[in-house]
């Protein structure tokens, strides 16, 4: 390989929240852990994103500064060479993260009151841009066959149809249970969504970390003239650049992409993130391509140890993201009886409080970090819990 994911890089002393937040949220925690918790990753950026990060910094004055025409042309060239989708430049209106774009789209297109739907298990900010705005959020919640998460489409139906429901969250690949899904199970949804007028705002964030052989299908190429719908990329997790806090908000509406830009709903990019998605999109390639593969093989030496050591656990590999997805509700422990065992032990792993509903006795896993920190980091799981 050309990339040295194996490269444990020390992130001491860089203000990271993954590895220092852990003792003040988890009460349980040792001060020596490991963390597989928030999803970033502990890989080396790409070399040729580092090189024109350093590019930009040489031009020495970092002042406020506007989305580029080339950071728009790169990122609708990456979505037509990976994903199909050829979307136009001019819709795109920057943001300074998902999370940001979330609550914006919330007070902006709802009032006081509205419901807001998304399926369950779910990430958490689903539900704050939701109740932190006096609006209502509704759960529908999948069906987990043979370790395979579907959306109940009979409850989804129901709970779109409601008076009151304005929008619907959109999270694919799913977090946290990994799901990629697929044309038929998108064009269903869309059609429910727009059949009963509720806005969909579609985060694909984790749309390039699909394993081998899996694809990534915008919702938005699916229903192209649609305008009720803002669809949410980022390089940051396919890249490890969340700390850019750059992300790219697709409006086909023109008039409301008109209303967002004129009001500056969700600020502006770095002197460096421009440069950084750039590299990243029309140079990175072949490291993102290394790092699918390394994943894919993080996955599979981690469901081999749990079948070999934690045989009540039920865990299916995950179709995307790099995040794993753990049913441990097989040991007959509370979820707290759980998290305090485990992070005893000395790992620090999300459980099923963090994830909004649906998802008691689960533990999500970041696996995005060099194979020896997380194989120690399951060994140490698997022994709290054999």
């Amino acid at each position: 390989m050309k990339y040295d994911f194996d490269e444990i890089i020390s992130r001491t002393g860089t203000g990271s929240i993954k590895l220092e937040a852990g003792e003040k949220i988890n009460p349980y925690l040792p001060k020596e852990h490991i963390p597989l918790w928030v999803a970033d990753m502990d890989f080396a950026c790409a070399p040729e994103i580092i090189s024109a990060m350093q590019q930009r910094l040489d031009r020495r004055i970092l002042g406020y500064t506007n989305l580029t025409e080339e950071c728009k042309s790169s990122t609708c060239r990456w979505m037509a060479h990976r994903h199909d989708w050829n979307p136009d430049p001019e819709q795109i209106v920057f943001s300074a993260g998902i999370v940001n774009a979330l609550f914006a789209a919330v007070a902006r297109l709802t009032k006081p009151g509205d419901e807001v739907c998304f399926l369950t298990p779910a990430y958490r900010p689903f539900e704050d841009a939701v109740r932190k705005q006096n609006r209502v959020p509704v759960y529908s919640r999948m069906i987990c066959e043979e370790g395979v998460w579907k959306i109940d489409f009979a409850d989804l139906s129901e709970k779109l149809s409601r008076p009151n429901c304005a929008m619907f969250f959109h999270c694919n690949p799913h977090n946290p249970t990994g799901r990629v899904f697929t044309e038929t199970e998108l064009m269903r949804l869309g059609k429910l969504c727009f059949s009963n007028d509720v806005f969909v705002v579609s985060d694909e964030i984790h749309e390039d970390l699909t394993r081998m052989g899996k694809h990534h299908i915008p919702l938005q190429k699916l229903l192209p003239k649609e305008k009720r719908i803002i669809t949410c990329t980022s390089p940051s997790k396919s890249f490890n650049l969340a700390g850019n806090n750059h992300a790219h908000l697709f409006i086909p509406d023109e008039s409301l992409r008109r209303t967002w830009t004129k009001n500056y709903y969700n600020g502006h990019p770095s002197a460096l993130s421009n440069e950084a998605t750039i590299a990243a999109y029309s140079d990175s390639g072949d490291w993102l391509e290394e790092l699918r593969s390394y994943l894919d093989e993080s996955f599979a030496m981690m469901k081999q140890l749990l079948n070999e050591r934690l045989p009540k656990a039920k865990f299916a590999i995950a179709e995307g993201t790099y995040l794993a997805w753990v049913d441990l509700s097989g040991y007959r422990l509370s979820e707290q009886e759980l998290k305090q065992r485990i992070s005893q032990a000395g790992v620090f792993v999300q459980f099923g409080e963090d994830f909004v509903d649906n998802a008691d006795c689960f533990m999500r896993v970041n696996l995005a970090s060099p194979r020896s920190v997380v194989r120690e980091g399951l060994d140490r799981i698997c022994r709290a819990l054999e």
